[in-house]
C-alpha cells in the first residue's frame, strides 16, 4: 500500500472527491477532481466523474488507470455517493483488492485514528470566505443550488484552501460550511451547540448536508472555551443523545435556566466553522506507507499492526520469575509472548495490573540474560516502575536490581550517580552460583510445563476469535441474502443481483 492507495480507499468509504494529478496517454500532466464510482483491482482501473479543474467541466470516464495518478489528495468538504456494493466487495473479499489495499485492517485504523483526531479538535466560528457566495435564505431542505458562476467561484476557493493546507506542514487547520439547527447568541458571541455539515456536491453542483447533526459539548469564543454546563443542568444531558427529537426540551432549559444571557437561535442559516488540530496524521500517515512500501518499517510500527505476530523470534521455554503471586492468566499470558516477540505492547485502563505485568516481564527478563528497554507516553508509568524496582527487598535487605531510569539531561545526571550507588552495593557481594544454576535448571522444567499450558490457552482464544468472527460474517450475509430477497421479488432479477454481488 502507498499513499494514493490509501487516498483511494479512503475516498471509497468516506464518499469524499479525490484531487488527482495524471499523466495522460500524451505525456502531459492533468488535475481533475474525481468522484469513484466503481473500482477493477484487477486491471487497477477507475471509473469516475471527473472535474476538469481548468475547464470547471465535469465528464464521465470509464477507465482511469491508478498506476498514472502520480498524487492525489482528499477533497476535504465535498460529497460524492458512496458505492455500497464496491464497499461491501472490498470488506468480504479483501484477497481481490490484494494489490491495492495490502492490508485493509490497517488503512481502516489510520483512518478512524485520523477521523477522531479532527473531531477531537474544538470548533469555533470564522469568516469563511465561501460564505459571502451562499445566501441562507436560498438552502430549501438543507440543500443549496448554485449556478455556473458561483460554482466555479466556489471550486477556486476550495483549491486555494487546498494549497493552503498542504504548505502549512504539520498544523491542521480545518474550515468548513455548516447549517445551523441551534446556536447560543451570549455576551462573549455565538455559540454553535448543533449543526449540519454542508457538503459540496461537484457532480449536482449543490450544497448538500450531512443526515447527522453534530453536537458541539465545547465551543471557542474569541479563544475561550465555553461548555455546554453553563446553559445546562446535569439532568438534561441526556437530551443531546436524541437532539431532534428534544429540541424544543433543549431550547426551553436553556432559555429557563439563563434566562435574557442566553438567546436561543435554530434558523437555518449558513455559518463557516473552523477547527485547529495540532497535528496533521494525514501527512503523518503518508510516512508510515512510505515505510512500508521500503519495506524499512520500524518495529513500534510493526508492533502497531499486529505484524511481529506473525512468526515470533524466539520459540524455546523461557522461566518466567514472579515477584508476587497477584498475577492471573492473561497477565501470565503477556509475560510469555513478551519473552517470545522483540517488542510489546501493555495497555489497559487503571486497576487492570499493567505495572505489575510490565515489572514481572522486566525481572523475568532479568533472570533470562535479556536487556530490557521500558517506554511510556508520560512519566508515571515509569516513574512507578523504577521506584519499585528500586526498592525490592529480600530478608530485609534491598536488592541492588539494575534499572535505571533516564530522560532529560538532569535525569542523566541523577543515572550516573546511581550507577555508582550501585556499583559500590555489589562490591563484596559473594555469589553463590552452583546454587543458583541448580535453581534455574528447576525453573527451566516447570517453565516448560507453563508454556505447554500457555500455549493451549492461546489456542482455545483464537477458536473462541475464530467462531465469533465466522458467526458475525453468517449473520452479516443472511442480512445481505434478506436485503437482495426484498430488493427484487420477482425471481430470476433476485437470483441475478445476488449472483453478481
Amino acid at each position: 500500500m502507498n499513499s494514493i492507495h490509501r487516498d483511494i480507499f479512503k475516498a471509497i468509504h468516506e464518499g469524499k472527491w479525490l484531487k488527482i494529478e495524471y499523466l495522460n496517454k500524451e505525456g502531459r500532466h492533468t488535475n481533475y477532481w474525481i468522484g469513484i464510482r466503481d473500482l477493477d483491482p484487477r486491471n487497477k482501473t477507475l471509473k469516475v466523474d471527473g472535474l476538469h479543474l481548468n475547464r470547471c467541466s465535469i465528464e464521465g470516464y470509464d477507465k482511469i488507470y491508478i498506476d498514472s495518478i502520480l498524487s492525489t489528495e482528499i477533497v476535504e468538504g465535498s460529497y460524492c455517493p458512496e458505492n455500497e456494493r464496491l464497499i461491501e466487495d472490498i470488506a468480504l473479499h479483501p484477497e481481490r483488492y490484494q494489490n491495492l489495499f495490502a492490508n485493509t485492517a490497517n488503512l481502516k485504523i489510520l483512518n478512524y485514528l485520523e477521523m477522531c483526531s479532527k473531531l477531537d479538535a474544538t470548533p469555533y466560528t470564522t469568516d469563511y470566505e465561501l460564505v459571502r457566495y451562499i445566501d441562507g435564505d436560498q438552502v430549501r431542505d438543507g440543500e443549496y443550488q448554485l449556478s455556473e458562476e458561483q460554482f466555479k467561484e466556489i471550486v477556486t476557493n476550495f483549491q486555494r484552501r487546498m494549497n493552503r493546507g498542504t504548505q502549512q506542514g504539520k498544523t491542521l487547520h480545518i474550515q468548513k460550511l455548516a447549517l445551523n439547527i441551534l446556536s447560543i447568541h451570549t455576551k462573549n458571541g455565538l455559540y454553535v451547540l448543533a449543526y449540519r455539515n454542508l457538503n459540496l456536491d461537484v457532480k449536482n453542483k449543490a450544497f448538500k448536508p450531512d443526515e447527522d447533526i453534530t453536537i458541539c459539548t465545547q465551543f471557542t469564543i474569541g479563544g475561550e472555551q465555553e461548555n455546554i454546563r453553563r446553559y445546562l443542568d446535569a439532568d438534561e444531558y441526556e437530551l443531546l443523545s436524541d437532539f431532534e427529537k428534544n429540541l424544543e426540551k433543549i431550547k426551553d432549559a436553556i432559555t429557563e435556566k439563563n434566562g435574557a444571557r442566553a438567546v436561543v437561535d435554530d434558523m437555518p442559516y449558513v455559518i463557516g466553522l473552523g477547527m485547529d488540530c495540532a497535528l496533521n496524521l494525514h501527512e503523518e500517515y503518508k510516512a508510515i506507507l512510505d515505510m512500508y512500501e521500503k519495506e524499512q518499517v520500524t518495529f513500534p510500527i510493526r508492533a502497531f499492526f499486529g505484524d511481529l505476530l506473525e512468526r515470533p523470534r524466539r520459540t524455546k521455554a523461557y522461566p518466567i520469575a514472579l515477584l508476587n503471586q497477584n498475577i492471573n492468566l492473561d497477565q501470565l499470558l503477556a509475560v510469555n509472548n513478551a519473552m517470545k516477540y522483540p517488542l510489546a505492547y501493555i495497555q489497559g485502563p487503571p486497576g487492570t495490573g499493567k505495572t505489575n505485568t510490565i515489572l514481572n516481564t522486566i525481572v523475568t527478563a532479568f533472570f533470562n540474560n535479556m536487556t530490557v528497554l521500558f517506554a511510556s507516553y508520560n512519566n508515571v508509568p515509569i516513574n512507578n516502575v523504577f521506584e519499585k524496582l528500586s526498592s525490592l527487598t529480600y530478608k530485609g535487605k534491598r536488592v541492588a536490581f539494575p534499572v535505571l531510569r533516564l530522560g532529560n539531561q538532569e535525569k542523566v545526571k541523577e543515572c550516573i550517580c546511581y550507577i555508582n550507588q550501585l556499583r559500590r552495593e555489589v562490591h563484596g557481594i559473594k555469589v553463590f552460583s552452583s546454587t543458583l544454576d541448580r535453581r534455574k535448571g528447576d525453573r527451566i522444567d516447570r517453565a516448560k510445563q507453563l508454556s505447554g499450558r500457555l500455549k493451549e490457552y492461546e489456542e482455545v482464544l483464537d477458536l473462541t476469535e475464530r467462531k465469533e468472527t465466522l458467526t458475525q460474517v453468517m449473520e452479516y450475509q443472511e442480512r445481505m441474502k434478506n436485503v437482495a430477497t426484498l430488493s427484487f421479488p420477482y425471481g430470476s432479477a433476485g437470483a441475478s443481483a445476488a449472483e453478481s454481488g
